[in-house]
């Protein structure tokens, strides 16, 4: 690292909230340097390739309202790669197929996945949250904590009736994050069916989500296979250890779960603490790769996206239908990215591959005829911690710390993830971004300061 003091920072976490940090930061002309632990960078937001097949292994898509991550690929020359994926999407209902496409607000009814009183009442509440919530950032989790003061449940019921809360939330924030309505704020269901009212469409990456963090990469410098072990806070630096050596800076972005900044941050204050506590849902994600010889049923020609609610499963909570999402995922064959809910993922986290295949397999024989026997290869990937959950209190909690991070004269560690933002890729992003611009602003007003007033 380059030893100009003042523009020091190490980043610590090689996933998109890391990785966004340090673009932004790079680019202003800061020394950046990015330790990152495991031997790949994303995170969350990788791919594999397997005989012809694309698997993204965690994240699964990006979103037209997705402003920042769009803008990187953009930057990187990685536009013309984001494809539309299909806008027909799938709820399961009384063990059928209910198709919904995106744009025809009528098809919830059409499709008999909800009656005409319900689908109204959905029409009508969904209107007035796009009249008054169009503004509100999708990416930015502090910007809902006025939502935050109650449970999606006690909200779903109350705003949209029984029917909506277990067909249409429930499904969505269990297929999409793990998590149950009845822990989950208000916050964060309202956040998903606002990108509903945005009129959002699911995008993909040719060749896989994991191009867009090792493009990123490729403009910083990060040091894999290099996991932090401790930091240690001082009055005029920040010390960050590996195994290896002693990294010094002037400001620390902590770009990690909570569970491994708890451990590296011993200080935190109470503000901090309460973030660091934080939980996250399991995921167990089944990728089933079939035979040329299997055939789609009719019913989900098209459809990208499968959701399972809780009255109709046992372990599955989504499926992926990735040929639907992007042609290239599937050269020969199917390829489904088989979402177990977080109860089950948890309960089945430690089994052995075939247990789990066996497990699981019936469930997904229901809704895809003849699948047990034409299936080619299996991946199981597996992550204890896939999502952070979203209790109440949560988003009151991140600002509450923004606030008080932005009034500090010089911060010297910063918290990022979607921890600290929302839950999914481009929260995470959101909040490394959120980091650098606090690192900026800092300087910003060093700089403006006589010297004799100058914090260090």
């Amino acid at each position: 690292m380059s030893s100009s003091p003042g523009n020091r920072v190490i980043v610590v976490g090689a996933g998109i909230a890391g990785l966004a940090a340090g673009h932004a930061l790079s680019r202003r002309g800061f020394s950046v340097k990015i330790l990152e632990a495991t031997s790949r960078v994303g995170g969350r937001m990788t791919t594999d390739r397997v005989d012809g097949f694309v698997i993204d292994r965690g994240a699964q898509f990006l979103s037209s309202e997705y402003g920042l991550l769009r803008a990187m690929a953009r930057e990187l020359g990685l536009e013309a790669s984001l494809q539309p994926a299909s806008p027909w999407s799938g709820v399961v209902r009384d063990a059928r197929v209910r198709r919904i496409r995106a744009g025809d607000p009528f098809s919830p009814w059409r499709s008999g996945l909800l009656s005409f009183p319900a689908w109204l009442r959905l029409g009508w509440r969904l209107g007035r949250l796009a009249r008054t919530q169009t503004a509100r950032p999708l990416n930015d989790y502090s910007q809902w904590s006025d939502c935050d003061i109650e449970t999606a449940d006690v909200w779903g019921r109350r705003e949209f009736g029984p029917t909506t809360t277990d067909y249409l939330i429930e499904p969505l924030l269990q297929g999409f994050y793990f998590q149950e309505t009845e822990t989950t704020s208000r916050a964060l269901a309202q956040t998903v069916l606002a990108f509903g009212a945005h009129r959002s469409r699911t995008l993909a990456m040719a060749g896989g989500l994991g191009w867009l963090p090792t493009a990123l990469a490729t403009t910083l410098d990060i040091a894999l296979a290099t996991p932090a072990i401790a930091l240690i806070v001082e009055p005029d630096a920040v010390t960050v250890v590996t195994n290896e050596t002693r990294l010094v800076a002037d400001h620390v972005v902590l770009a990690t779960t909570a569970s491994v900044a708890n451990r590296l941050f011993p200080t935190a204050d109470e503000v901090e603490r309460s973030l660091l506590a934080t939980a996250y849902s399991a995921n167990l994600n089944v990728a089933l790769m079939t035979r040329p010889e299997f055939r789609l049923p009719a019913s989900l020609n098209a459809v990208y996206g499968l959701l399972v609610p809780h009255r109709e499963r046992r372990h599955v909570a989504a499926i992926g239908i990735e040929s639907n999402k992007c042609r290239d995922r599937a050269a020969r064959g199917e390829l489904f990215n088989v979402m177990l809910a977080g109860n089950s993922s948890r309960d089945l986290m430690a089994w052995p591959e075939a247990e789990i295949v066996q497990a699981v397999l019936p469930e997904v024989e229901r809704i895809l005829p003849g699948i047990s026997a034409q299936i080619a290869a299996v991946r199981i990937y597996r992550r204890p911690e896939a999502e952070p959950l979203s209790p109440v209190g949560r988003a009151k909690d991140v600002r509450r710390y923004r606030e008080r991070i932005a009034a500090a004269p010089w911060p010297r560690v910063l918290l990022a993830g979607d921890y600290l933002s929302m839950p999914f890729t481009e929260g995470a992003a959101e909040s490394g971004v959120w980091a650098a611009q606090t690192i900026l602003r800092a300087h910003e007003k060093r700089q403006t300061r006589p010297a004799d007033q100058v914090v260090k």
